[in-house]
């Protein structure tokens, strides 16, 4: 298992998506770092930090300008906030390049037929699992880790600790957001096992997130019911609710709802898998 791994994570780095994505991931963080103002792909987000302006007059002079370099001068005219903790309140972008490692590293095999060939040696379907999914949660990690980090270093440049939560609490959260993330890894991977073919997983992948939103919204105005009790515990709310300071019940809930999906995707994607005949 431990060679796959190595053979994987060879062929990653040796090929330029990784690279791109990582270039990306850097790019965007600049962006927000420079705009000073976070941004996110989704429908909502629930994050519910203190509004990073308060001052209506500013806040006003704000939404009425075009230009970044204006909004950057009044920003910075407006005081000190944690722009990087913000920034880890759009975490949930990291889905798509969670995407793009899974493709790279599992359905090319299964899409290709590679996997057939690796499993016709002496590696059982067991071990083929395990080694796909640690080195997908592994990749999806160093990504975390570019991104959170990245964007603390970039902000820290760009703007000055006035503007920075600080490294620990930048540590802090990304701890917090990893079993979540994981969660979503492995949700990814069952996918991949599921349907195998590159055009179909990516047909189901991408728009999920915002199609699962748009379902509950749409289910909430139907039913008249507040779509909040459920939209807290959907992805991309968990990821922004994370770092607006927590209750302790709520971290725990969001812990057992991570470890949940890890346990139930995994047992679906191997049975499938096991079941499954490669050609």
């Amino acid at each position: 298992m431990i060679n796959m791994i190595k053979s994987d994570l060879y062929r990653v780095f040796k090929g330029k998506s990784i690279y791109v994505a990582i270039i990306i991931i850097l790019v965007l963080a600049s962006v927000s770092c420079f705009s000073m103002s976070p941004g996110h792909i989704g429908v909502n987000t629930s994050f519910e930090e203190e509004p990073l302006i308060k001052d209506e007059e500013i806040l006003n002079k704000v939404y009425e300008t075009n230009s970044i370099l204006e909004t950057r001068k009044l920003m910075k005219e407006y005081g000190a906030y944690p722009l990087d903790k913000a920034q880890l309140g759009a975490n949930a972008n990291l889905y798509y390049f969670f995407i793009i490692v899974v493709v790279i590293v599992l359905v090319t095999d299964l899409s290709n037929s590679t996997a057939k060939n690796t499993l016709s040696s002496a590696i059982s379907r067991k071990k083929y699992y395990m080694s796909k999914l640690v080195t997908c949660i592994g990749l999806g990690t160093f990504l975390v880790l570019i991104n959170n980090y990245g964007s603390y270093f970039i902000n820290l440049i760009m703007n000055g600790k006035d503007f920075s939560a600080g490294f620990l609490e930048i540590t802090k959260l990304t701890v917090l957001q990893l079993p979540i993330l994981y969660g979503i890894i492995s949700m990814l991977v069952c996918i991949g096992f599921c349907f195998k073919k590159t055009g179909t997983f990516n047909s189901i992948s991408i728009p999920l997130i915002m199609v699962i939103q748009l379902v509950i919204m749409g289910i909430s105005t139907l039913f008249r019911f507040d779509a909040n009790n459920i939209l807290n515990y959907e992805f991309q709310y968990i990821i922004g609710n994370l770092i607006s300071n927590p209750s302790n019940i709520y971290i725990l809930k969001t812990l057992a709802l991570a470890i949940f999906y890890i346990i139930i995707f995994n047992l679906i994607g191997y049975k499938v898998f096991k079941k499954t005949e490669i050609k």
